[in-house]
């Protein structure tokens, strides 16, 4: 049976290890190695080399750390101060590492090699929470402010002045994905919802993230399968929740309780598992989802877990 790696990584607590490297086959996962970063390592992507991307979400600025994978462990490679405090999202693409850090509202793009900044944006009042490469443009979710902004790029970077695609006032949007047909799905915090929107921000369809009237849901992670299915899990509610897209609706197939406060939330692909990261827990929950019947397969602790990433 062919073994996946996945790396989680979370706030952490001081002098422990707070990103780790798992390997799962079938329905078990094995701890491999693990390493204290510090800093807050609270969000980790993989660039097109294979190099993992660390962010350090610091109240006091923000760096990237760049990492390669050897079979005894993780290897730092170099680490660079970015624009901003809170860094919470990173995404590479095609030799550029874009990054929201939420404090201050800053939106940046590094090379992949960490040595410089290559651009910068940071609008008045924003939370920047999320950067999504779709169609050759660049999106990004801001929080605060209720929009997203919508670049064109050109040789691999933002240029010129954006659109901005204004969503309902105090919706804040937190993550986008594109769904199958190019559509856009917008996870929004504050409102507890997911929105369909067109490739001009028009919105198509809404649905509540959770069906759990009580507490208030502030929805954390969302992911796709290889099947197109969206999982979102929500915060408050603490549940896992799956739906199906198709024809421009979401349909709901299930919600289930998951960890404490369930951050951030990847599929396995080829697998039908589906992890998220809890981060008052402790721990990322994984679930064997492939069928309209889930369940819980195990459990993988990290201190302030929050990010799950399939290698």
């Amino acid at each position: 049976m062919e073994e996946k790696l996945v790396l989680v990584s979370g706030y952490g607590v001081p002098g422990e290890d707070d990103i780790a490297l798992y390997g799962i086959a079938g329905e078990r996962a094995v701890k491999r190695f693990g390493l204290y970063h510090g800093r807050a390592p609270s969000f980790c992507c993989k660039g097109d080399d294979g190099v993992v991307y660390a962010a350090s979400e610091r109240a006091d600025g923000a760096d990237i750390t760049a990492y390669d994978i050897w079979e005894e462990g993780l290897c730092a490679i170099r680490t660079l101060e970015v624009p901003g405090r809170g860094l919470c999202h990173l995404c590479a693409h095609e030799g550029v590492v874009f990054g929201c850090c939420f404090e201050s509202g800053h939106y940046f793009a590094v090379d992949a090699a960490l040595t410089r900044v290559l651009w910068q944006f940071c609008p008045d009042g924003a939370r920047a929470h999320w950067s999504h490469i779709a169609g050759g443009a660049l999106f990004l979710a801001d929080l605060e402010n209720s929009c997203l902004y919508r670049f064109v790029l050109s040789g691999g970077l933002p240029q010129g002045e954006p659109q901005i695609f204004h969503q309902p006032e105090g919706s804040g949007p937190r993550q986008i994905l594109t769904l199958e047909g190019g559509r856009l799905a917008s996870v929004n915090e504050l409102d507890g919802t997911v929105r369909i929107l067109t490739e001009d921000g028009g919105v198509r369809a809404a649905v509540q993230a959770s069906d759990v009237p009580e507490p208030r849901n502030w929805p954390g992670g969302a992911c796709l399968d290889e099947r197109g299915m969206l999982y979102v899990c929500n915060r408050g509610p603490n549940t896992l929740s799956a739906w199906r897209y198709s024809g421009e609706i979401l349909t709901p197939v299930w919600e289930i309780p998951t960890g404490d406060w369930p951050r951030h939330v990847a599929a396995l692909l080829g697998t039908g598992l589906v992890l998220a990261a809890c981060t008052r827990g402790g721990e990322v929950c994984g679930y064997a989802a492939g069928k309209d019947s889930p369940r819980e397969v195990f459990r993988l602790p990290l201190a302030g877990a929050s990010c799950v990433l399939p290698l």
